[in-house]
């Protein structure tokens, strides 16, 4: 179980950056990877010490993400498939690829022949009444062989730090996310109605084609549509973005908290997550009681999470949540919007979702327990601090 949270905690720090899913590259991908196994093995050497008098838990970490950046700084052009000279930015071989795909998406004719779209989808979007919604399916095509692509892959390979890294990303997605927040909710729902209905090339042969439909048929897309509209919108804040700005700026904020972090002692506890580490081992050493096992019920760990990390980073100093994360993160009137909205109901819809979707492409063999009020509680919270402690942050709270 300890090894299992070690995994979780390493994986944490690499979600926030989410560089495979960015660049789509192996190259990189390796290389996270890489960065992944040598701090899981600083966190393994240490597995058995007690909290006290041992290293703060993101000392261990920073080995690990210095590794990462070390070797996504060191990738070559050619590792990455980039070539300046032409109008995509990408080789050769990755451009004729993706003018296939830009030609499928964005010249189809009167009579539709899409292997890669699929024509229905083509029919879902040309039915959408505002002409951005009409076209955005185009216009992230144009983004790729434009030039923007391969620009962001530059941008992440200079980085330095997490906060470097997840601007640079949302930088370059921005322009697009002004685009999407007009098409709030229409673009999930004709999303969905494109993987339901999918009728493209990309999927070959009886057996697949019974497969794939057997698995739509399965998850519970209205759940994920209620979930991921309300979520973007307030992302979003309103359909021209107002939001988006806010939102960037707390996320190069969360993944600074996290290089600050690896980065060693410092006087400040409150602008990084130094002061979770004993909550974090008081977890593992939870988690890894032999004689409380059978206390290891999904609410029981939920609800020792919350109190050992989230909790503990919202309420555990109050001069930090009348300071430093009052001013930073509750008083973003953006940011207590959205936390208000994921509510345990909202929690709720993406359960379903989740288990239906877990469920339909494992082909049943994974079920996820119930969740619970209690637990999807403790989730809303834990991104909430005005739902975990609002005395400590009710006298410095800003009208919205």
């Amino acid at each position: 179980m300890k090894t299992l949270l070690l995994v979780l905690l390493v994986t944490f720090v690499s979600a926030n950056v989410d560089i495979s899913k960015l660049q789509a590259l192996e190259v990189i991908k390796e290389d996270e990877q890489m960065a992944e196994q040598t701090m899981l093995q600083m966190l393994r050497d240490h597995e058995g010490d007690e909290h006290e008098g041992h290293k703060n838990i993101f000392d261990l970490l920073g080995p690990g993400l210095e590794e990462f950046f070390k070797g996504l700084n060191s990738v070559s052009d050619e590792d990455m498939g980039l070539n300046l000279e032409s109008s995509t930015g990408f080789n050769e071989e990755i451009s004729a690829a993706m003018w296939q795909v830009y030609s499928d998406v964005c010249e189809q004719g009167e009579e539709c022949q899409s292997p890669f779209m699929g024509c229905n989808c083509h029919s879902y979007f040309n039915k959408l009444e505002n002409p951005v919604c009409r076209g955005f399916p185009c216009r992230l095509a144009k983004w790729a062989t434009d030039g923007s692509a391969a620009k962001l892959l530059r941008n992440i390979r200079d980085q330095k730090d997490l906060k470097g890294l997840v601007g640079a990303a949302m930088e370059s997605a921005h322009p697009l996310m002004q685009l999407a927040c007009q098409c709030n909710p229409e673009l999930f729902s004709t999303a969905v109605s494109c993987a339901k209905n999918y009728d493209g090339a990309l999927i070959e042969g009886k057996e697949d084609w019974k497969g794939y439909r057997k698995v739509m048929k399965k998850i519970k897309f209205d759940s994920m549509i209620k979930f991921a509209s309300a979520m973007f919108g307030a992302y979003c804040g309103d359909k021209e973005g107002a939001c988006l700005g806010s939102f960037q700026n707390l996320a190069e904020e969360f993944a600074a908290m996290m290089d600050r972090s690896c980065s060693g002692e410092t006087e400040d506890q409150c602008n990084n997550f130094r002061r979770l580490s004993d909550g974090i081992y008081e977890f593992i050493a939870f988690l890894s009681d032999e004689e409380g096992q059978e206390e290891l019920t999904l609410k029981n760990i939920v609800k020792m999470f919350y109190v050992k990390v989230p909790k503990n980073f919202w309420c555990g100093d109050s001069n930090c949540a009348a300071g430093y994360l009052s001013k930073n993160f509750n008083n973003n009137c953006c940011f207590r919007n959205a936390v208000e909205k994921f509510d345990a109901g909202m929690v709720g819809e993406f359960e379903k979702y989740l288990r239906s979707f877990l469920k339909a492409v494992s082909g049943g063999e994974i079920k996820i327990p119930a969740f619970g009020k209690a637990v999807r509680t403790k989730i809303s919270q834990s991104v909430n601090p005005n739902a975990a402690c609002k005395s400590k942050y009710y006298e410095a709270a800003q009208k919205c």
